[in-house]
């Protein structure tokens, strides 16, 4: 029995609503590298903590 390719491949709903509201913040001026620190810790490493989230708003160190 085979799966179908729709099971396999289920759609990451909190990722774009993730990347939506990032490019909104691009749209009003919001700093590159603070969304890029979002995107970082929202999308690539999914970490959701107050913590992470506050160290990519709050970071002042440049991204690599």
């Amino acid at each position: 029995m085979t799966s179908s390719p729709r099971a396999e491949r289920k759609p990451d709903v909190p990722a774009q609503i993730f990347e939506k509201f990032l490019e909104d913040l691009e749209e009003v001026s919001v700093p590159v590298e603070l969304v890029a620190r979002l995107r970082k810790a929202l999308i690539e490493e999914k970490s959701f903590t107050e913590r992470a989230l506050k160290m990519a708003i709050f970071s002042e160190e440049p991204l690599p």
